[in-house]
């Protein structure tokens, strides 16, 4: 028999194993899912994210000429932010958050509740972008009461805990 064909069955845990029963004083209290994500993780998971396309970068600089010119510089700038654009819009799109908002629970979502649209996609795209050759003045409103960058008022999105 293969192991695709087979059929899994439950078993019983046994009492040892089970987890305690809590009452009603020991529920622990769950963040609701729209709670906004803290500044920290957010910007730990950017520097996730970046840090993914710094390697790329790094990676592929040995393919370039041995007398590097400013051609083959940008052409190597332009895969990078292309493979980035790809990244971040896709992530975006499909999950909601990158693999940097993954690991630390943060999620993008449209602000009217909605499915993000890949025009409120590429335009976060473009505020991070934006932030990021400003030297993250842009990730600064982000300090603001309301906690939104310049990204998200780009995109009409919100980073939230998921």
């Amino acid at each position: 028999m293969r192991f695709d064909e087979m059929e899994l069955q439950s078993v019983p845990m046994p009492e040892t194993l089970e987890m305690p029963k809590a009452g009603p004083a020991a529920a622990p209290v769950e963040a609701s899912p729209s709670a906004d994500a803290p500044r920290f993780r957010r910007l730990l998971a950017l520097l996730t994210d970046v840090s993914l396309f710094v390697a790329l970068a790094l990676a592929m600089s040995p393919l370039l000429p041995a007398k590097s010119d400013a051609i083959a510089i940008s052409g190597l700038a332009g895969f990078v932010l292309l493979a980035s654009y790809y990244y971040f819009v896709g992530t975006w799109l499909l999950w909601g958050k990158t693999i940097g908002g993954a690991i630390f629970d943060v999620r993008v979502v449209a602000s009217d509740d909605e499915a993000m649209s890949l025009r409120a996609a590429s335009m976060r795209f473009a505020g991070v972008l934006a932030s990021l050759l400003t030297g993250g003045l842009g990730f600064l409103f982000a300090a603001l009461p309301d906690r939104l960058s310049l990204p998200d008022r780009m995109s009409g999105t919100r980073c939230v805990s998921s």
